[in-house]
Parts: structure tokens; sequence; C-alpha cells
């Protein structure tokens, strides 16, 4: 062995250096060479030059790399990855927060299906007079569904009506559609066939304003008022059988000839003491009323949004 102080050569378990005699036994390094068994070389811990929890360069953990960012800055994952997929940022394939180019929805549909902006929401002004898909009760839809429910019930009213009183005597007579066509009054089935179709337009009509409340009906409705002037036209339809009723020439004369004969007989009331007066009146009743309003209703909205000026009332 040697001398810890001055290096000269000593006989094995020697307690002092026979030359220097320094002594052997403080200066002695347990377990071998020149070491630090707690902090190693220029302050490193345990050992030799190495930092068990940081790498070259400052990283940790060991090498040249970093355990939550990828090669060229990429954070969490794969090349270029900033979260998801192959350059996907939410979602896949070029799609920011659906699928397949669909930002909201499915198959070009913002919020809703099928070209529908969803319950709660309009499409637009209405082309060719047509009623927005959707929303709730607007100005408009109020004044159409109202002109609907007058156009259906118009045939069940009296278009005819005669009541008079003569002294003692009363006479009173109504007929709706379906009765003028009865023996009983004009015995005319076209008026069966008025009335049918009537309620059946009024009817459709209805149910257009009812599918804007069920979600599953509104692409039905889309596909319905995307045909160009179909309610438009529909209600015009329904004007002329309103029309040819009312004129009818049956009916027209038979409560002309009830009101010359009231006005007759008034007549000769006056010149003569023993003849009493009529009191009544003959016209077509309260079904007429009710159609033209009816058609007035739901005819506005629809002509409005045909020279443009829907959004007056589509709010």
């Amino acid at each position: 062995m040697n001398c810890t102080v001055c290096g000269a050569v000593v006989p094995d378990g020697s307690a002092t250096c026979p030359v220097c005699g320094a002594n052997l036994v403080l200066n002695q390094q347990p377990q071998g060479g020149y070491q630090q068994p707690n902090q190693g070389f220029n302050g490193q811990p345990m050992g030799g030059y190495q930092q068990p929890n940081q790498g070259f360069n400052g990283q940790p953990q060991g090498g040249y790399q970093q355990p939550n960012q990828g090669f060229n800055g990429q954070p969490m994952g794969g090349y270029g990855q900033p979260q998801g997929g192959y350059g996907q940022p939410m979602g896949g394939y070029g799609q920011p927060q659906g699928g397949y180019g669909q930002p909201m929805g499915g198959y070009g549909q913002p919020m809703g299906g099928y070209g529908n902006a969803g319950f709660g929401g309009f499409t637009g002004s209405g082309k060719f007079g047509a009623s927005p898909v959707g929303g709730g009760f607007t100005i408009a839809k109020i004044l159409q569904l109202v002109g609907a429910i007058l156009i259906f019930i118009a045939p069940l009213f009296n278009w005819m009506s005669i009541k008079m009183k003569s002294g003692g005597d009363k006479f009173k007579e109504h007929a709706n559609m379906f009765k003028l066509a009865s023996d009983e009054y004009l015995d005319k089935g076209v008026f069966v066939f008025f009335g049918i179709m009537i309620l059946l337009i009024g009817a459709f009509l209805i149910c257009l304003e009812i599918m804007d409340f069920i979600p599953s009906m509104q692409s039905v409705k889309q596909k319905i008022v995307n045909i160009p002037f179909i309610e438009i036209g529909i209600i015009v339809l329904v004007l002329l059988f309103f029309i040819l009723a009312f004129f009818n020439g049956d009916l027209h004369d038979g409560i002309k000839a009830i009101k010359d004969t009231i006005k007759e007989t008034n007549k000769l009331a006056k010149d003569n003491d023993y003849i009493d007066k009529i009191k009544g009146h003959a016209n077509h009743g309260f079904g007429p009323i009710l159609a033209w309003l009816g058609v007035i209703c739901a005819a506005v909205p629809r002509v409005f949004r045909m020279i443009g000026k829907g959004n007056v009332l589509d709010k």
C-alpha cells in the first residue's frame, strides 16, 4: 500500500508511515479510490456524471426528448397532431366538429335534418310565397292557421238563410252546402262536390301549419312548400269553389225570388189593411262570410312573401 500523504510504499496494515509519520488509519478512503458516497463529481448525486431526473441540455428524464411534446414542437403525440388524428384539430379527416364536412349536424344540416333550420327557427322568407318551416307562433302563422280553420268550417255553415214572420206565422230555413244538394232544397249535387273539395283543402292547410310544431314532419313540409306556388295555387282553387257556390244560378235565383216575394207582399200590405206585412230576410247566410275571411287570412302572408315583404308578418 502507499502512504496517503507522501506516497511512500509502506507495509500493508501499517498504522503510521515510516517515512513521514502520517496516521494512515485516519487518512484511508473506505472501499477504494477517490469518491464520495452521496455526491458525485461536479455536485452530481449518487455517483458519476449524470442526472437521474434531467438529461443532456436540460431535458428531463434522460436523453434528448420531451415526454409531452413531439418532434418539431408538436404537443401530445404524433407528427404535427395537436390533439387528434392525421391533421385533425378535433375530429376525423378535416372535420372541425363533426363527421365528413358537417360543422354541427349530419348531411349538410347546420343544426337539424334535411335542409331544416331546426325546430324553433326559420329557413327564410319563403320562396314563391311558401311558408317558412319551423319556428314558433308569428303573425303570419297565426293568420294562416286561422284562415285554414275558417276555410274548413265554411261549407258547414249556412249558405242559404231564410227567416220570415207574417202575423202570427213564422218561417225559418237554414241550409249548408250539403243540405242545398238535397231534394228538400235545390237538389244540386254540385254543392256536395264543392263542400268535399273545400273541406279537403282546409284540412290540408291546417295540417301544413301543424307540421311546424312536429319536428319529425318538418322535412315533409319542406318538400311540399318547395313546390313552386303550391300554397298560392291551393288558395286560388278554394276561392274558385267559393265563387262558384256563391254565384250558383239556382241558389242566387232562389234567394232573389224570396226577397222579391217579401218586397211585393209588404207593398200590398201598405195599400191593403187586411194583408199582414212580412218581416225577415233571405240571404246567403254566414258560410260565405267565413269563406271570404278564411281566404284573406290564408292568402295575405303568402302574397307578402311573393312581393318580398314577408318580414313584415314573419316575426
